[in-house]
C-alpha cells in the first residue's frame, strides 16, 4: 500500500511539474502549474543561469546533453548542436535515452533505503537475511551497509578472463556468471578501506527483490507509458527509465558494439538507463526532505572521510566554490561504461541538481573537490551564480 501510494504521488507530481528546454541557443519554456518559483522574475533568472552553465559547457566542446534544476523543479535541458542535428529535442519531442552506468548504484541505494525504512530494517543487517545463498566461507557475512560501500569481500567481475572484445567474461556471459557467481567464494569484509566491485550491487539487487516483493528491474525502471498526440489514435511508447537488455539496446543513444553486448550484464550495478529529466525527478525526490528529522535518505548524506567521503551509492563532501560566500554540500555520482559517461550532481541544501551525459572520451570534467576544471566552475555557477 505504501509503495502504491508513493508511485501514484510521484506520477502525479511528475506530470504537473514545470520545466524549460533548450535547443541550440533558443530556450523553449514549458510552464506547468506545479512547483512554480516565487516570481516570474526568479524563474527567468533561474533559466538564464542554467543556460549559462550549458552554454559554458558547449563552449568548451562538450558534446551531449545537460539537464539542470535550479530549484523547485524548474528544469532547463539542453543538447549540443551535434545531437540537435540528429533530431533530439528533449521534453517537447524526442528525448535521448542514456545508459546511466554506475549512477544505477545511486538510484538503487536510495530505493533500498526507502524499503529498509518501510520494513524497519537496519543497514547493519547481514545480507544473508535476504540473500541466503551467499557463501558462508570466507568469514563474517557482510552487511547491507558494507555492500553499499564496497566493503564486502565478494568476488570481483573484473577478475574474470577478458574476451575478444576486451571486456571481462562476466559481462559478456551473464547467464554463466551473474548473481550465482558473485555469491560463490569470497574473503572476509576488510577492516579498513574499500574496493570497487560491481558484485556488491548485483547482490543488493537480489536483496531488493526480497524486500520489495517485486523484481529490482521493475521497481527501479517501472513500466513504459503511452503518449497520445493530436490526431494520433494509437500513441507512441514513452520510455523514461528502463533496464538495458539485449532486445532494447537499440533504443539508447549512440549504442554500438561492444557496449550493446556487455551493458545488460551489469544488472543492478549499472544496466539502468533513461532520460536526463527522469534523473532530475530522482534527484528532487532524494533531496526534498534534506535536513529534516524525518528524512528517509539521511544516511545517503553522510560522506565518510575514511572512505574518501563515500556515503551510500554516492560521494558527499563539503566544498567552497570559487566566488561563493559560503561552502556547499555536494553529492556526486559518476558513471562510466565504455563510451558512456554520466555525472550526477546534487546540492541538497539548495535543492538544486545537474546531470550531464556524453559519449565524448576527451572532454575534461575536472574534480569538484579539488576546485579544478569545468565541474568545479559549473558547481559554483549552480550554487551561487558565479559567472564562467
Amino acid at each position: 500500500m505504501h509503495r502504491a501510494l508513493l508511485a501514484v504521488a510521484l506520477a502525479t507530481f511528475a506530470a504537473q511539474t514545470g520545466y524549460a528546454q533548450t535547443v541550440g541557443s533558443e530556450p523553449v519554456e514549458i510552464q506547468l502549474p506545479f512547483g512554480e518559483p516565487k516570481s516570474d522574475r526568479q524563474a527567468t533568472a533561474w533559466f538564464a543561469q542554467a543556460q549559462k552553465i550549458q552554454q559554458f559547457a558547449f563552449s568548451l566542446g562538450f558534446k551531449g546533453e545537460i539537464a539542470i534544476d535550479m530549484g523547485d523543479l524548474q528544469m532547463s535541458i539542453a543538447v549540443s548542436p551535434d545531437m540537435e542535428r540528429e533530431g533530439y529535442v528533449p521534453l517537447v519531442g524526442e528525448s535521448a535515452l542514456w545508459p546511466y552506468a554506475s549512477v544505477t548504484k545511486q538510484i538503487l541505494a536510495a530505493r533500498l533505503l526507502g524499503e529498509l525504512a518501510i520494513e524497519n530494517t537496519s543497514l547493519d543487517t547481514p545480507i544473508s537475511r535476504f540473500v541466503p545463498g551467499i557463501s558462508r566461507r570466507g568469514g563474517r557475512v557482510p552487511t547491507i551497509r558494507e555492500l553499499l560501500q564496497h566493503r564486502s569481500g565478494l568476488r570481483n567481475p573484473e577478475d574474470t578472463p577478458k574476451e575478444e572484445n576486451g571486456w571481462p567474461a562476466f559481462y559478456n556471459n551473464p547467464d554463466e556468471y551473474g548473481l550465482d557467481w558473485c555469491l560463490r567464494g569470497r574473503s572476509a569484509p576488510p577492516k579498513t578501506g574499500w574496493s570497487y566491485n560491481n558484485c556488491d550491487y548485483i547482490v543488493l539487487g537480489a536483496a531488493f527483490d526480497e524486500l520489495s516483493y517485486e523484481s529490482v528491474e521493475y521497481m527501479l525502471a517501472g513500466q513504459e507509458g503511452i503518449v497520445f498526440e493530436e490526431g494520433d489514435d494509437e500513441g507512441r511508447k514513452l520510455v523514461e527509465r528502463a533496464f538495458i537488455r539485449p532486445e532494447n539496446t537499440g533504443q539508447f543513444y549512440a549504442m554500438r558494439s561492444p557496449e550493446s553486448e556487455v551493458l545488460p550484464g551489469y544488472g543492478a550495478s549499472g544496466a539502468l538507463g533513461g532520460t536526463l529529466q527522469d534523473m532530475i525527478f530522482f534527484n528532487w525526490n532524494v533531496m526534498y526532505k534534506y535536513g529534516q528529522p524525518d528524512d528517509p535518505m539521511v544516511e545517503m548524506w553522510k560522506g565518510d572521510p575514511a572512505l574518501g567521503f563515500m556515503s551510500l551509492g554516492q560521494w558527499v563532501f563539503e566544498t567552497q566554490p570559487q566566488g561563493c560566500d559560503a561552502p556547499v554540500v555536494v553529492a556526486e555520482r559518476k558513471g562510466e561504461i565504455g563510451q558512456y559517461r554520466m555525472h550526477n550532481i546534487m546540492l541538497p541544501e539548495l535543492k538544486r541538481s545537474m546531470v550531464l551525459a556524453t559519449v565524448d572520451p576527451k572532454f575534461e570534467f575536472g574534480e569538484i573537490w579539488a576546485g579544478e576544471g569545468f565541474m568545479a566552475k559549473a558547481v559554483a555557477m549552480l550554487a551561487c551564480g558565479v559567472p564562467s
